[in-house]
């Protein structure tokens, strides 16, 4: 299990070293003055080389609890994080026999301290099991829904066509008990159309550059570490897995008749950053107390449920069923699943955003593929609008944490000379995401070259033309909601944050 290297570097403070507490910023001056009365009789998380039981690696890493505190606050062992005069840490989960905390998701977002040191213990909510609980209840309509990265890496490994794969597990996961199964492209559809426009606005009013925030890995990066000047550039617009969370709560519980409480939606992405993104806040509706996204699953972690279920022959042995077009870009006949227009398989907000400023901004109407200039690496591609003899845009993808701190660096400097940047942390983008299905003989580059290849030979659709789009759009009307409340994120500057309530440069070096 691996988050992305954007997540998971040392050197941006997410790795717990010895006797370095996980932190909350919520601390005001009052209650920071009596932690540091109450500091001797606190506790301290053990660094792993220090825990009895041995661990592998950072996966093996278990927050071990060393009492130290008086018989009237852990008179039964158990410690539940009540320290007198702090208040409450319900983030803070421990194990009956006190010796293990665990960290929820929502805390991890919460503050620059630990994300993969423990991430064993930081998903528990966001597992194949949580999922698995939720079917066959009395009162609860399990709904999945799945990217297309993730579908077409569940086709190549067992050798079957996109739609067909499609089909089959549509059946397979009625079987076992999800009432509906969704394609995300819909509302990825939805995402390009939001980017673009929001591109435009932003060039006409001279901001830019626009650095896409469909990545987890990279905004939790740019959340814990870079501060407003970074954050300011990221794009507005939610990604389609949390798009998705408000169509499946929203348009489909109206569609099925269905109470939206009622709605347990679980994501299959190609990446394990994915459910740190869904535990976010401000993805909750207030209203049913319930995040958009319940519960997110890796392409792996579906790949086990489904051989779990079905044996060696796996997806292969189910029959498949027709898929619901409202909820996929499929053909009114069943026989063909669209794409929208894209290069590569991680969004394809660069190309879409690139033909849509040329022809709104210089009516210029680009046709065919855009023509990439690579950098110094394969993962680092640039391109640019000429528009007589002079450049007009100039757009680049950067993949992979080491062009993600190159392109950094230079828009601190005031060097980054680009209009729009296609930010994923993974090499080789979501095709190479962490959660994907890999291969026994190919190297991961070449897997994701596949998987490519297989997304690329999906007939192509205009957004425009996707029906949810125009569904969404009347649902919106209807419903009088501003758009803006169901398509835009936020980004939070935790690193300053951090610093303002503990007074300190790093949230690591403030403890319970």
């Amino acid at each position: 299990m691996s988050f992305s290297g954007a997540v998971k570097l040392a050197d941006i403070n997410d790795f717990l070293g010895p006797s370095q507490a996980c932190i909350k910023p919520q601390l005001d001056a009052q209650k920071r003055k009596a932690a540091q009365k109450a500091r001797k009789s606190e506790t301290r998380v053990l660094a792993p080389k220090e825990t009895k039981k041995r661990t592998r690696g950072r996966k093996g890493v278990k927050l071990e609890l060393e009492m130290d505190l008086d018989s009237e606050t852990s008179s039964t062992g158990l410690f539940n994080m009540q320290l007198e005069g702090i208040g409450h840490f319900d983030q803070i989960k421990t194990s009956k026999d006190g010796k293990t905390a665990k960290i929820t998701l929502n805390d991890c977002l919460a503050c620059s301290g630990c994300v993969t040191s423990a991430e064993t213990v930081l998903i528990t909510a966001q597992s194949l099991g949580s999922f698995e609980a939720q079917l066959g209840v009395e009162g609860v309509y399990p709904v999945l829904s799945i990217s297309p990265t993730a579908l077409i890496g569940i086709a190549i490994a067992f050798d079957l066509d996109v739609l067909e794969t499609a089909r089959k597990l549509a059946s397979f996961l009625k079987s076992i008990g999800v009432h509906s199964f969704v394609d995300q492209s819909v509302a990825q559809a939805l995402c390009l159309m939001h980017a673009r426009e929001e591109f435009v606005e932003r060039f006409r009013a001279k901001k830019t550059p626009v650095l896409c925030s469909e990545c987890p890995g990279w905004v939790c990066y740019a959340e814990k570490t870079q501060g407003r000047k970074v954050l300011s550039y990221l794009s507005n617009t939610r990604s389609p897995q949390q798009v998705t969370g408000v169509i499946v709560k929203h348009i489909l519980s109206e569609e099925c008749n269905v109470e939206k409480k009622q709605i347990f939606h679980c994501a299959v992405m190609p990446c394990y950053d994915k459910k740190l993104e869904a535990s976010r806040d401000e993805f909750k509706d207030p209203k049913l107390d319930a995040k958009d996204v319940q519960c997110v699953l890796t392409t792996t972690e579906l790949m086990d449920l489904i051989k779990k279920k079905t044996g060696k022959n796996g997806l292969k042995s189910v029959k498949g069923i027709n898929l619901n077009p409202l909820f996929w870009n499929i053909s009114k006949d069943q026989k063909t699943l669209y794409r929208p227009p894209a290069h590569g398989a991680s969004g394809g907000y660069l190309e879409n955003i690139f033909h849509f400023a040329a022809k709104e901004l210089f009516s210029i109407e680009l046709k065919g593929d855009l023509k990439f200039v690579e950098g110094r690496n394969p993962d680092i591609r640039h391109v640019s609008l000429m528009v007589n003899g002079e450049e007009k845009l100039r757009f680049a993808i950067a993949y992979g944490f080491r062009n993600i701190q190159n392109a950094v660096r230079k828009l601190k400097r005031s060097k980054l000379k680009y209009d729009y940047v296609e930010i994923m942390a993974c090499p080789k983008g979501c095709a190479n995401g962490g959660g994907q299905i890999r291969s026994k003989t190919l190297k991961p580059r070449e897997m994701a070259d596949r998987l490519q290849k297989a997304y690329y030979k999906l007939p192509v659709c205009q957004v425009e033309n996707v029906p949810m789009v125009h569904h969404f759009k009347n649902w919106i009307r209807k419903s009088k909601l501003p758009e803006e409340k169901v398509m835009l994120a936020t980004f939070k500057d935790v690193a300053k944050d951090e610093k303002d309530e503990a007074n300190t440069s790093s949230g690591l070096f403030e403890k319970w």
